[in-house]
């Protein structure tokens, strides 16, 4: 059995709301869920102990309309969050019924590189690496009962 994977990239300000591009990079010419064609390369998602997101890189043509984004985003603090998502693909190449979303990365644009070929946004983490984890907890019996005699 063949497996898609498709990627879908959604820019937006620091407010959250206001949404600057929306792009996926699977089905070409086509719109899929209010993203349209835009081919672009994810590398993979780090990670640390905690579970915590490091940092993701992501390849587009540098276009008019992708330089200026970077210039904006880096100014203003865009995000950017990448869903990837695994499907059955259909064989006349539509869009399929359904999805199953397997990651996900939420991050601020915190760097931008460029050459005559690509352009390069690096996302970093909103969260800090440190801060980010859970407060430690102290376990009492009403939570957990009573704990096993040896």
């Amino acid at each position: 059995m063949t497996i898609g994977i498709a990627a879908f990239m959604t820019i937006r300000k620091a407010d959250y709301t206001t949404v600057v591009a929306r792009y996926q990079s699977y089905w070409p010419g086509q719109t899929v869920d209010n993203h349209s064609f835009y081919p672009f390369n994810a590398n993979a998602i780090l990670s640390n102990a905690s579970g915590g997101q490091e940092s993701l890189s992501i390849e587009l043509a540098p276009t008019q309309g992708t330089v200026a984004i970077a210039e904006a985003g880096l100014v203003q603090g865009y995000l950017v969050e990448l869903a990837f998502y695994q499907f059955t693909p259909a064989a006349d190449g539509s869009p399929p019924a359904s999805k199953t979303l397997f990651a996900t990365f939420i991050g601020e644009l915190s760097s931008v590189s460029q050459n005559e070929n690509s352009i390069t946004f690096n996302i970093g983490s909103t969260l800090n690496a440190v801060e980010a984890q859970a407060p430690p907890r102290k376990f009492t019996t009403t939570l957990i009962g009573s704990p096993p005699k040896l």
